[in-house]
């Protein structure tokens, strides 16, 4: 029984004392009434957000991302559906509707428009979007968060739990001056540990891997952030604790649960409520979006924030569009403006060194 260690209180208490006086530093979302809910912003904890599909749970987890990143901390993103390629069009995209909203005669790109082509009538063929037309947006994306942003593809690989925690500490082995925020997007979708006979079912899967990112948290004393999906049973209703699919040990385990609810729409009285609310979102190009802390083991629950998520550019604001001009929409806090060329011909300046700091 030599493996436990069994110590009083007393005999804690400088390591105590020493944690207090060295706290953990604190990382914003990059939304600063999403920090007040979360105490100050990421801290080391699991956290767990549950969300119905296609009402952007992987957008805000991957802005939250992109905010650390640009903030010079290192993110390690396992997304187990979108590629590299898919996650830079999404990022140029969004700079380009920042750019937009600060000066309208500017042209928002989405990320479809930067992956696919598009018919032309006029020549009746389709034509990609030229490079040329973005690469000013292309170089703010790479030069705020591109050096801090590193992407582990894992959807043609079988990644587990412990796959993600052995890839992590190798990593922050390597990386050891930086603060680390570690995303898994989604947890449904890691896969069992081969020659696990125990995770054949889904659930125990789900709970295996719950326990492991909980214990890489612990371990590193990092913030880790996953999405879980829910039931079909469970769409159309705003989330609640036990919605998760597969949820199991979720609940338990998560020190901090989060429910993402499009407003209007999962808590709508009845589906033509949400079939309006759905066709006036269309409309105005933004759906009004809720954050809400279901669980935080040790502090206040069931506080919630308000979003603003333009679908089209994965663009999120906490100021009201209907009562804010579309310059105030952007951040001001954001990482230092890069000069970009007036023209084709001119030159791209030599970036600075502190271009990704906040």
């Amino acid at each position: 029984m030599d493996k436990f260690n069994i110590s009083s209180l007393f005999e804690g208490k400088d390591a105590f004392i020493d944690s207090i006086h060295n706290r953990f530093a604190r990382l914003s979302s990059g939304f600063k009434n999403i920090d007040i809910c979360l105490q100050g912003g990421l801290n080391p904890e699991l956290y767990t957000m549950t969300a119905e599909t296609s009402v952007g749970k992987s957008a805000f987890m991957s802005s939250i991302a992109e905010n650390r990143a640009a903030a010079g901390n290192n993110v390690l993103y396992f997304s187990f559906e979108m590629g590299e390629e898919e996650f830079n069009a999404r990022g140029i995209s969004k700079e380009s509707f920042k750019a937009h909203l600060l000066e309208p005669e500017k042209h928002a790109y989405t990320a479809g428009d930067i992956l696919y082509r598009k018919y032309d009538e006029t020549i009746r063929d389709f034509t990609d979007l030229p490079y040329l037309k973005y690469e000013r947006y292309a170089e703010s994306f790479f030069s705020k968060c591109g050096k801090n942003f590193y992407i582990v593809e894992c959807a043609m690989d079988r990644i587990s739990a412990n796959d993600i925690k052995d890839l992590t500490i190798d990593f922050k082995e390597k990386h050891p001056d930086k603060p680390l925020v570690v995303f898994v997007d989604y947890l449904q979708l890691i896969a069992a540990d081969e020659g696990d006979s125990s995770q054949r079912d889904r659930k125990t899967k789900v709970d295996v891997a719950v326990k492991t990112l909980k214990g890489l948290s612990n371990l590193l004393k990092i913030p880790v952030f996953t999405v879980s999906s829910v039931p079909r049973s469970e769409y159309g209703k705003p989330q609640a604790l036990g919605t998760a699919k597969e949820s199991g040990d979720t609940d338990y385990t998560a020190g901090i649960m989060i429910g993402w609810d499009w407003v209007g729409v999962t808590d709508a009285k009845n589906k033509e409520a949400a079939d309006k609310e759905k066709a006036e979102c269309k409309r105005r190009g933004y759906r009004k979006m809720r954050f809400s802390v279901l669980k935080f083991r040790n502090s206040e629950r069931d506080t919630s924030a308000i979003l603003y998520y333009f679908p089209a550019y994965n663009f999120f604001t906490e100021l009201d569009p209907e009562h804010y001009s579309p310059a105030e929409l952007v951040p001001t806090n954001n990482p230092q403006t890069i000069p970009v060329p007036e023209s084709e011909e001119d030159e791209w300046p030599d970036f600075p060194d502190n271009a990704i700091h906040v």
